[in-house]
C-alpha cells in the first residue's frame, strides 16, 4: 500500500464526514493501514489578561470524541482517537501528523477562506506547511 499510517482530521461538518469516507476507502484496501482520527478543540482567549483563562466547547469535543471512538470500533484497522487543544488547527495538525509518523493526512474543506473558496484556511495552511500528502475532501459526488 502506498501509505501505512493515516491522519483524519474531523470537525463534525459535512466535508469531513466526506473525509472519514474517503479514509475507510483507503483503509479497505489493506488491514495493515493505521489510522488514527482527530478533532481540534480550539482554544480562544477570553482577552482577560489578568484571569489568563481560555473558554472551550467541552461538551462539542467530548461529543465529537465519542463519535470518533465509535467509528473507529468498526474499522478493520489499527485505529486511535485523539484530541488536539490549541489555537492553531493547522499547526496542531502538522505537528500530530510527524509525531506520530503518518505519511497521509485528509481532511475535509469547508471553503469559505483560504483560496478563492477552494480551500478553507485550515485546511490551506496543512497543506502548506506539511511534509506529507494531504487529500482533501471536497463535499459532493
Amino acid at each position: 500500500m502506498w501509505c501505512k499510517k493515516v491522519l483524519v482530521a474531523y470537525d463534525g461538518s459535512a466535508p469531513s464526514h466526506k473525509a472519514l469516507e474517503v479514509m475507510k476507502g483507503i483503509a479497505e484496501q489493506d488491514p495493515g493501514v493505521e489510522v488514527l482520527l482527530v478533532h481540534v478543540m480550539r482554544l480562544y482567549s477570553t482577552g482577560s489578561a489578568a484571569a489568563g483563562v481560555d473558554t472551550v466547547a467541552l461538551d462539542d469535543a467530548s461529543a465529537i470524541k465519542s463519535e470518533l471512538e465509535a467509528i473507529a470500533a468498526t474499522l478493520g484497522n489499527a485505529s486511535a482517537v485523539k484530541v488536539l487543544k490549541g489555537t492553531s488547527p493547522a499547526d496542531l495538525i502538522v505537528g500530530c501528523a510527524k509525531r506520530e509518523g503518518c505519511d497521509l493526512i485528509i481532511m475535509g474543506s469547508r471553503g469559505k477562506g483560504g483560496v478563492k473558496g477552494f480551500l478553507g484556511s485550515v485546511s490551506y495552511a496543512v497543506t502548506k506547511e506539511s511534509p506529507v500528502t494531504v487529500l482533501i475532501a471536497k463535499e459532493g459526488d
